[in-house]
C-alpha cells in the first residue's frame, strides 16, 4: 500500500545497546549509531641546520629549525627546545601545522674558543607538539638526510648537527741579537757576545701547546720552553740564547740567522714558524702565513759603526801554528772583493801580493812570502816589521788606499 515503511540503522546487534561516538546511549538498542574508528597516526619531523658567519671568538652559527607535520593530523602549540643555544619553548611559525605543513624558526649561537679549538659545533634539537586530543607529539633533529645514519647508533632519523669551524693555527716568531763586548775594551774580539731575545705570539685561531724553540746557528745556547699560547697570547721572556763570537763573525762584522719555533694545535699538528728581525723592514713572507721572515742581521759594534772607515786591519801576525793570529786579517775587507794586497820588507822588497784579499778561497799572509817580485816562494819571512799596501774599490766605484805597517812575531 502508500504506506513507507522505515528503520533507524542500528550498529550491528539490535539486542545490544551499542554507545554512541560519544559514549552516549538511548536505551533503545535497535538504533544504536554506527561508530568507525580512524587510526591517527601524529608526527612531526625536525631538521636542524647550521651556517657560520666566521671562525673567531664573536661570530654566530645561525641555526635554522624546520618542522614538518609528517603525520595525519594537524598538530598544535608547537616550539622548540635547544640546550646549546638556551632556546626554550621557541616559538615555530606557524605554531599550527597540518598535514604536509612546515614550519620554521631560526636562532642564533655565539662560537666560542672551545668551539674553534674542536673545529666544530655538535648537537641536537627537540621540537614537542600536542595533537587533537592533548597528548605530545615529539621528535628529536635530524641533520637533513633521514635516511642515513650519520652518527651510527643505528636510527637514520636523529643524527646530531655538525657545524665545522675553520681551524687557522699560527705562530709568529721574532729575534732580536745585541752584541755584547765581554772585555769592555770597545773592541770586536772572538770570546765577545751575541744576546738574543725572542717574541712568540699566536697569530691563530686555535691555541697551541707545547712550544719549544730550536736555532741552527753552530754553538748558540737556547734557554726556555715550552710553553702554551693562547689565542692572541704573546710571550716575550721565556726563550733567550747566548751565542760566543767566532774569528770568522769579527771578520764578517756581522752574525745572521733564523730561529724556528715548533708547536702542536688541537689536533696535533705541528704549527711551525720561522722568526723575523723585527728592525729589517724587508718584510719578505716565505710561508705565507701573514707574518714576514726576514734573517736577524746582528752587526758587530765596531766593525762598521763607521761608514767612512769600514775597513780594520790589525797590525800583527804570530803564524807559530796556535791558531791565534797566525794570518793577517783585514776585518770588512769581504764585502769589497775588488782589491789588491801587498806587502813589502823594511828594504821595501815585495814579499807578498794577493787580488781580492778576504774572499772565499783566496790565500792568506801567513808570514810566508808568495814569491810575486824578489823573495822566493814559501820562504818563511823573519820576525820584524812589514809594511803593506790595500788598494780597494767601495759600492760606489771610488777607489782607496789603506797604508800602514805590519809587524811578524813569533
Amino acid at each position: 500500500g502508500p504506506d513507507d515503511v522505515s528503520d533507524v540503522s542500528d550498529a550491528g546487534d539490535e539486542t545490544v545497546e551499542t554507545p554512541d561516538g560519544d559514549g552516549s546511549t538511548d536505551s533503545d538498542p535497535t538504533n544504536d549509531t554506527t561508530v568507525t574508528d580512524l587510526s591517527q597516526d601524529p608526527e612531526l619531523t625536525l631538521v636542524k641546520t647550521g651556517v657560520a658567519s666566521g671562525s673567531n671568538v664573536g661570530d654566530v652559527i645561525t641555526y635554522t629549525f624546520t618542522v614538518t607535520n609528517t603525520g595525519d593530523v594537524t598538530i598544535d602549540n608547537i616550539f622548540i627546545d635547544d640546550i646549546l643555544t638556551g632556546s626554550t619553548n621557541l616559538a615555530v611559525s606557524p605554531s599550527i601545522l597540518a598535514p604536509g605543513e612546515e614550519g620554521i624558526a631560526t636562532v642564533e649561537y655565539v662560537i666560542t674558543q672551545t668551539d674553534i679549538n674542536n673545529g666544530e659545533v655538535i648537537n641536537s634539537a627537540t621540537v614537542i607538539g600536542d595533537d587533537p586530543d592533548d597528548n605530545d607529539v615529539i621528535d628529536i633533529s635530524d641533520n637533513g638526510d633521514e635516511t642515513v645514519d650519520d652518527n651510527g647508533d643505528g636510527d637514520p632519523t636523529n643524527d646530531e648537527t655538525i657545524t665545522d669551524i675553520e681551524q687557522l693555527p699560527n705562530l709568529a716568531l721574532t729575534k732580536t741579537g745585541f752584541y755584547v763586548d765581554v772585555n769592555g775594551d770597545d773592541l770586536p774580539n772572538v770570546g765577545d757576545e751575541i744576546q738574543y731575545t725572542f717574541t712568540v705570539e699566536n697569530t691563530g685561531n686555535v691555541d697551541v701547546t707545547n712550544i719549544v724553540l730550536t736555532d741552527p746557528l753552530e754553538g748558540i745556547v737556547v734557554t726556555g720552553g715550552p710553553i702554551d699560547l693562547a689565542v692572541g697570547e704573546i710571550d716575550m721572556t721565556t726563550f733567550t740564547a747566548t751565542y760566543v763570537l767566532t774569528a770568522e763573525d769579527v771578520l764578517l762584522g756581522e752574525v745572521i740567522n733564523q730561529a724556528t719555533v715548533t708547536g702542536q694545535d688541537p689536533n696535533g699538528d705541528d704549527v711551525i714558524d720561522l722568526s723575523d728581525d723585527p728592525t729589517d723592514t724587508t718584510d719578505v713572507d716565505l710561508d705565507n702565513d701573514g707574518d714576514a721572515e726576514d734573517e736577524t742581521v746582528t752587526i758587530i759594534e765596531g766593525v762598521f759603526t763607521d761608514p767612512d772607515d769600514p775597513i780594520i786591519i790589525y797590525t800583527g801576525i804570530t803564524p807559530n801554528g796556535d791558531g791565534i793570529n797566525d794570518d793577517f786579517r783585514i776585518v770588512g775587507l769581504r764585502n769589497f772583493p775588488d782589491n789588491t794586497l801587498r806587502i813589502y820588507n823594511r828594504w821595501g822588497v815585495q814579499v807578498f801580493e794577493e787580488d781580492g784579499y778576504e774572499q772565499p778561497g783566496v790565500e792568506l799572509f801567513t808570514g810566508i812570502s808568495n814569491g810575486r817580485v824578489t823573495i822566493s816562494q814559501n820562504n818563511k819571512l823573519p820576525v820584524g816589521t812589514y809594511y803593506y799596501v790595500l788598494e780597494y774599490v767601495t759600492d760606489t766605484g771610488q777607489t782607496k788606499n789603506k797604508v800602514g805597517y805590519l809587524y811578524i812575531n813569533m
